[in-house]
This record gives C-alpha cells, sequence and structure tokens, in this order.
C-alpha cells in the first residue's frame, strides 16, 4: 500500500514536471517569437524609412539638377539675348535721330530690369551660387526681388556670426525659405514677411513670418503640396520644423537645424 502512494507521488510529481517544462518550452518560444516578431517589424520599419528618405534625397537631387540646367539656361540664352537687344538699344539711342526717343529709352530701361531680374532670378536656382555666396545673401536677394515687385513687403534679421552649415544642407534649407516666401506671396499678397537667420554656436534657428489671413493647417494637410515639401525637406536634413497658423493671424514657420 505505501509502495502504491509513493508511486503516485512520483506520478505525480514526474506530470507537473513534465508540464511545467512544457509550459516553459511553451511560454519560450511565444516569448522568442514575440522578439523575432519585434524585430522583424522594427526592421522593416528601418528599411521602410531609410527608403522613403533615399526616395526623398533622390528627389531632391533631381529638382536641383533641374534648378541648376533652367539657371543656366536663362544665363546663357535668354539672359544673352536680353543683353544684345540691350546694347542695339544703346547704339540706337546714340543716333541723332533717336536720341531723345522716349519709347526707345523706356524700352532699354524695362529691358535692363528684366536683365537684372533674370540674374537674381538664376543665381537663387543655380545650388552653385547659393553654396559660394551663403544662405544669407540668397534670402536677402529673394527679399530684394518681392521689396522690388511690390507683391509684400520683406525684411531680413540676422547678425554677423558665420552660418556654418554642410553645403548640401545649405541649399536644402534655402529652398525650404524659398518656398515659405512664394507660398506667402502667393497667399497672402501684399503681407509682410518677417525672415529671421539666427546662428547659434551650435544650431542655427530660422523663423519665416508673414501677418495674411493665415489658414488651418489641418484643412488643407492632404492638398498642400507646398507645406508637404518643405516639411519633408526640412527631415531630409535632420531638421525641427514646425508651422504655426490660424485664420486672421498670419503663419510662422520655425527651423531648427543643428550643427
Amino acid at each position: 500500500m505505501q509502495d502504491n502512494i509513493s508511486e503516485i507521488y512520483v506520478f505525480i510529481i514526474t506530470g507537473i514536471l513534465l508540464f511545467g517544462i512544457l509550459a516553459g518550452f511553451i511560454i519560450f518560444f511565444v516569448i522568442t517569437y514575440y522578439k523575432k516578431q519585434q524585430e522583424n517589424t522594427k526592421e522593416k520599419h528601418l528599411l521602410q524609412t531609410k527608403f522613403n528618405e533615399d526616395l526623398l534625397t533622390s528627389t531632391i537631387e533631381i529638382q536641383e539638377k533641374a534648378f541648376d540646367d533652367i539657371s543656366r539656361e536663362l544665363h546663357d540664352n535668354i539672359g544673352q539675348q536680353l543683353s544684345a537687344a540691350s546694347i542695339y538699344l544703346n547704339l540706337s539711342l546714340q543716333e541723332k535721330d533717336n536720341a531723345g526717343n522716349t519709347k526707345l529709352q523706356s524700352c532699354r530701361d524695362i529691358i535692363t530690369d528684366s536683365l537684372q531680374d533674370l540674374r537674381h532670378i538664376s543665381q537663387t536656382l543655380l545650388g552653385e551660387k547659393i553654396r559660394t555666396t551663403g544662405i544669407i545673401h540668397s534670402v536677402k536677394l529673394e527679399i530684394d526681388k518681392i521689396n522690388k515687385l511690390g507683391i509684400c513687403t520683406g525684411t531680413l534679421k540676422t547678425t554677423d556670426m558665420p552660418v556654418s552649415l554642410d553645403p548640401k544642407k545649405e541649399i536644402i534649407l534655402f529652398r525650404i525659405i524659398q518656398e515659405a516666401i512664394s507660398n506667402a506671396t502667393k497667399h497672402a499678397p501684399g503681407c509682410n514677411i518677417e525672415i529671421s537667420i539666427d546662428p547659434q554656436p551650435d544650431s542655427l534657428k530660422v523663423s519665416v513670418k508673414d501677418n495674411g489671413k493665415g489658414f488651418l493647417p489641418e484643412s488643407i494637410q492632404e492638398s498642400g503640396i507646398g507645406l508637404m515639401n518643405m516639411k519633408s525637406r526640412a527631415k531630409t536634413i535632420g531638421a525641427s520644423y514646425e508651422l504655426k497658423s490660424a485664420e486672421g493671424t498670419g503663419t510662422t514657420i520655425d527651423i531648427s537645424l543643428g550643427y
């Protein structure tokens, strides 16, 4: 009888041990499977993020190449034609019969102004020029252009501290500012545009603010291609991007980029 009880105890204990081992194996398998799934999901997310970043970078590079081509085309062809027309008009005005011709003088002035505007546009499109002259000078050209055209009133606030940015990042940052200016002149003509470029020891802070009619960002989140471009470009260079706007209060875009 005692032996039977002992055998039952042994059987029970053995069963419990086997059940514990089996449960432990199942738990280990589930945990391992869960971790593997997490790793796969994380890896998939990283691959997708890397793909999106590479795609965005390629798109920006293609855009910059197109800008460079357009800039050179403007300079080499249209620019030369306007220069030739200006020279021809100057020669015509030197002739006695045309010396006092106000129509020819007006035509010459228009061509001279157009040639100057063309050079400004060409400079702000050409990435090499932005790298050479720097972002502050390039932004000044943009402000001079909108002030001259009278679309809006632009001002730039900055310091004498040099901007130490990677040349590629500097071009992309300028494109963001350029897009912000373009949006303001398009959707809020006649507004004041205040641009601040504030170089810090370890970062660069940029603000583009207008006093236009403003808007609700969520209302154009899907259709605002220009806003999406600015946000995507900021992400490409590792910059923080914040857009603040409301109806009747204007729009402010704040960008912060570490060196």
